[in-house]
């Protein structure tokens, strides 16, 4: 009984400070950074981490996410600067097509690269379980967060 109100007491501190620490950051980042705590809290809500483990695992998961997010978006203005060069995918010549095809493979292997080292960094500290509610919590904040993009948009 004490281990569950013990880890709740962690989770929502834990809420508070990246909450808290997010809101400094909304000012500079504005959406980004609003939308970035709210998936911290989610994510620590789904997986409901003891504050050993939270201490490891945010480094970690941070580090992923703003590496491999910048190394995605900067190669995916790459592609788009060249296609929107071209003004079409139509106007590209077979040539070009290829390579941005190509760069576009590669960008794919080195996010499956870069997974698993994250995963070999994250099952050292939390539970295959955890892993799995992660993963699951990712893509559930995600579909919400479009939902929630399209109900504003419908309005």
């Amino acid at each position: 009984m004490k281990t569950k109100i013990m880890k709740k007491l962690i989770t929502f501190i834990c809420i508070i400070i990246f909450c808290t620490l997010s809101i400094s950051a909304q000012e500079k980042k504005g959406s980004r950074g609003k939308i970035k705590a709210l998936k911290i809290s989610y994510i620590t809500e789904q997986l409901s981490l003891t504050s050993e483990e939270a201490q490891k695992f945010w480094p970690i998961y941070n580090n992923h996410e703003n590496n491999t997010n910048k190394y995605i978006r900067e190669k995916i203005g790459e592609i788009k600067k060249e296609i929107s060069k071209a003004e079409s995918i139509d106007a590209l010549n077979e040539d070009r097509a290829k390579v941005l095809y190509n760069m576009i493979r590669s960008l794919e292997k080195k996010k499956y690269e870069d997974s698993k080292i994250y995963i070999s960094k994250l099952e050292k500290i939390i539970s295959f379980k955890k892993i799995l509610k992660l993963h699951i919590a990712e893509r559930e904040f995600g579909r919400k967060l479009m939902r929630k993009y399209k109900h504003k948009r419908g309005n």
